[in-house]
């Protein structure tokens, strides 16, 4: 909290779980934006997170996959560019909502093929039985994620 306390907006391209639940749970906590960016071989994905208005990386995924489920990008690489574009992409977000224009990803996953060049929208909405933004919230402070997922893994 102490990290981010000082920022407008906070962009995510972490490489693991335990980082991108964090993040996400200690902006929607403080109520500061999110601009969230994953790859993984030849796809990337956003999407914007703007607290109280839509939803959270939670509402898409609920809980960090099983181990094992999910390879990381050191196991199942990732293809060079990749990270340039979902990068770019993240910038953009960022800097529509500096400038208050055009259409934010908010309760939007953006996903890019690479292979395909090719990009698809999912509409996400709110859940509202979301652990840390639903109406009834069972998140109310930050965890101490890696343990929990590192219990996860063994």
């Amino acid at each position: 909290m102490d990290l981010i306390k000082d920022y407008d907006i906070v962009v995510d391209g972490s490489d693991n779980f335990p980082t991108r639940y964090l993040v996400n749970d200690a902006c929607v906590l403080t109520g500061k934006p999110l601009v969230s960016g994953a790859i993984l071989r030849f796809e990337g994905q956003v999407t914007t997170i703007l607290p109280g208005e839509g939803h959270c990386y939670r509402c898409l995924f609920e809980e960090p996959p099983p181990p094992g489920l999910v390879p990381s990008c050191q196991e199942a690489g990732v293809l060079g560019a990749l990270p340039g574009v979902i990068g770019g992409l993240q910038a953009m977000e960022v800097l529509k909502l500096i400038l208050g224009k055009g259409e934010p990803l908010s309760n939007q996953l953006l996903i890019y093929d690479a292979l395909k060049a090719s990009f698809r929208r999912v509409r996400v909405p709110r859940n509202p039985e979301c652990p840390v933004c639903g109406e009834n919230p069972r998140i109310t402070e930050l965890q101490d994620y890696e343990a929990e997922y590192c219990q996860m893994r063994f």
